[in-house]
């Protein structure tokens, strides 16, 4: 057997509480390594808490060739330096990062002491090629995707990857995790997840995916690679929800159906989802499409909204009209299987007030015209960096973080504080409408209640205050921010601390 490999995923924030899906982009990135002969490790923090440490000190006994993390841009960053440092106290062995904030920044990245190597892009080839370059046995200027310093501290960056069919990589090496310590507040069922492409082709202003100095082409998985990893997952792991997680599952229609065509009939009992669908290519579908997935038990389709605001969804480039998101949520309410959930997300530079209304005029006509539909959540803005509506934020005073330690401060749920354009007003009314969200629809029901007693105990109060919280969403009121202490109670409870 070849050397040990360590992969750790850091903790991701609040985020953790409701999901915590499987890390799929570490497994991913283990398949040619796995195939190789190299011993993986996974440890992921989310599921591991206080055991961390002690199992990356254990690993870290038998020499590892290299230890890899993946990082998100914000809190994240914060658990995977103080992973860095511990893994640097106890060793010399060489530290990578990768993810979707490396990759935007890969040279600021590589500043920090604790790092000493980047890995941009996706991850298989550049994992492989690095872990032939530390055994001598490649060219480090070889390494697809590397950014390193060379000897008079000049930062390298080699080209990425990119051509490559991965179609054809062996099958996910599941393995490597218990897949049983993955779940979802308020899931009953074993859920697992699944990719069958990669990247996304639209160019929202806002999005990680407009940060990339190099435009993704949409890579999807080969149909028949496709059909032989979801038999597996079926016939070893039995899973009671499938959960697509593709960045846009229906950006082509005609492969979506033969996806979720083989899957008729295979697990008649098993449920799905989707993460990335987009209203655009929604309402194209026609209603055979729709029976074909209410056959398959669909129940959670993840759609990105962003605003009620026509002028906003333009200077996003959202691609999509209000007009659209109303027409498809009708549609779904004639399908009470479907569980469409609605993201919005408020505070860039020029939104004003109007904006806001008519986002919450929207969010309450959808919650009036389709009961079954829930609104995911009212997040507020986080500039990542590199895209243009990043730009537009630094332009309007926004602090560009000089460091990776920097970025490490932002929180997504509350990251107002940190955009100078948003007054103390408006971001009292952005933190109510964001705790609002909880208590407008069923989600409380459907979710949290599930959790435990104490909060299945709350669902009568909840129901009661619930038209209350509507007519506060509608009218914008934020005397008695109660819903903040609610929000800020569920917080508590379901991560067992006093100290969030």
């Amino acid at each position: 057997m070849g050397r040990d490999i360590i992969f750790i995923q850091p903790t991701c924030g609040k985020y953790d509480l409701f999901i915590l899906d499987m890390p799929l982009g570490l497994l991913y990135a283990a398949r040619l390594l796995i195939a190789e002969g190299y011993n993986v490790h996974i440890v992921d923090q989310r599921v591991e808490k206080g055991e961390t440490f002690t199992k990356i000190k254990k690993l870290l006994e038998n020499e590892p060739l290299w230890v890899g993390l993946t990082v998100m841009t914000g809190e994240p960053i914060h658990h995977a330096l103080v992973i860095a440092r511990f893994v640097r106290k106890h060793s010399n062995v060489p530290i990578v990062l990768g993810g979707i904030h490396p990759t935007i920044l890969p040279e600021q990245t590589l500043r920090c002491e604790w790092v000493d190597y980047v890995i941009r892009g996706k991850g298989e080839y550049s994992a492989l090629a690095l872990s032939r370059y530390l055994e001598n046995s490649l060219l480090i200027e070889n390494v697809p995707g590397l950014t390193w310093m060379d000897r008079e501290q000049h930062v390298r960056n080699n080209p990425e990857d990119d051509e490559s069919d991965w179609g054809e990589m062996p099958i996910v090496p599941y393995h490597l995790i218990d897949v049983s310590k993955y779940s979802r507040v308020g899931f009953n069922k074993k859920i697992f997840s699944i990719m069958t492409s990669r990247n996304c082709p639209y160019r929202c202003t806002f999005c990680y995916n407009s940060s990339l100095k190099k435009k993704k082409r949409w890579m999807p998985d080969g149909l028949e690679y496709i059909k032989r990893h979801i038999d597996y997952i079926i016939e070893k792991f039995k899973p009671e929800y499938l959960s697509f997680i593709d960045d846009v599952f229906f950006v082509d229609k005609r492969r979506a159906w033969k996806i979720l065509s083989y899957l008729e009939g295979r697990a008649p009992n098993m449920k799905i989802g989707f993460r990335g669908a987009r209203v655009s290519e929604l309402i194209q579908l026609e209603d055979k499409f729709f029976d074909l997935m209410e056959r398959l038990n669909t129940r959670h389709i993840n759609i990105g909204v962003e605003s009620g605001s026509p002028n906003i969804l333009k200077a996003i480039r959202k691609g999509i009209t209000v007009e659209q998101v109303i027409q498809l949520n009708r549609r779904f309410a004639n399908r009470s299987s479907f569980i469409p959930l609605y993201n919005f997300f408020s505070g860039i530079p020029q939104e004003t007030e109007e904006d806001l209304q008519k986002t919450t005029d929207l969010i309450m006509q959808l919650v009036e015209e389709n009961p079954h539909c829930q609104i995911s959540g009212y997040h507020q803005y986080t500039p990542y960096p590199g895209n243009e509506l990043f730009k537009k934020a630094v332009r309007h005073g926004f602090h560009e973080p000089n460091s990776l330690e920097e970025w490490s401060v932002l929180h997504f749920e509350d990251n107002a504080q940190n955009c100078p354009w948003i007054d103390k007003k408006r971001r009292r009314l952005l933190d109510t409408l964001y705790s609002m969200i909880y208590f407008v629809d069923n989600k409380y029901e459907t979710y949290i209640a599930k959790h435990n007693l104490f909060f299945k105990a709350l669902v009568p109060l909840v129901q009661l205050y619930k038209p209350i919280a509507r007519l506060r969403l509608r009218r914008h009121i934020t005397a008695f921010p109660v819903e903040i202490l609610a929000k800020d109670l569920i917080y508590r409870l379901l991560s067992g601390s006093t100290n969030m």
